[in-house]
């Protein structure tokens, strides 16, 4: 089987607009595009240097504007697939995210526990029909590493919480939450970076890989 990157690529970017339209249409604009900046800017510039500067993983043969390109658009779809979902398990009738009590944490929690579920049958079937290139290897999952699925969880955790916070401040408008959800790149990355650090060693302390 050939891996068509030109498919994968364009099926992200349609199913990232279609999680866009559907943002849209339940927040509003300002919240679209705090969702698009956190959701996929956080999360691929996190992925990107997971591929070019720690080397975990590669596309094989494509570019670092195609690879940045896609996983933006893939992180969105990814996450507001994983986001809705947990939010239809744990919302109660007539309340959302946004308004009831404790979600503002649980639904993010969710989502990541999602994402990681969703991964499982993704990565394998992924790597064996060759879109990507796992370059540490696993010893315990179909020779993927467990770092793969720390960093789906971690990335499906923080990008949903740090777009709540922003969402349920109802009043602000586009610049305003364009400008925080920016700004949010920062400690969402820093926050990233070390809760990886706590989990991969936890990993790692039970010999794991």
């Amino acid at each position: 089987m050939t891996p068509d990157f030109t498919l994968l690529l364009v099926g992200g970017i349609v199913f990232a607009v279609a999680v866009l339209g559907f943002v849209g249409w339940r927040f509003g604009g300002p919240d679209t595009l705090a969702f698009s900046i956190v959701s996929g800017g956080f999360t691929a510039v996190m992925d990107f240097l997971s591929a070019f500067v720690m080397r975990n993983y590669e596309y094989p043969g494509q570019s670092p504007l195609w690879v940045f390109t896609y996983i933006f658009f893939g992180w969105i779809s990814m996450c507001g697939i994983c986001l809705f979902l947990a939010e239809g398990i744990l919302a109660r009738p007539h309340q959302d995210m946004l308004t009831q009590p404790r979600l503002w944490w649980q639904v993010p929690l969710a989502t990541g526990a999602v994402a990681v579920v969703l991964d499982l049958f993704i990565d394998p079937v992924a790597v064996a029909a060759g879109y990507w290139i796992w370059l540490v290897k696993g010893t315990v999952y179909y020779g993927i590493p467990l770092l793969n699925y720390v960093g789906w969880f971690v990335l499906m955790f923080l990008a949903p919480l740090g777009w709540i916070l922003i969402a349920r401040q109802r009043e602000w408008g586009y610049w305003r939450k364009g400008i925080v959800a920016l700004g949010a790149l920062v400690p969402l990355s820093i926050a990233a970076v070390m809760l990886s650090l706590m989990l991969n060693g936890a990993v790692a302390a039970l010999e794991l890989r």
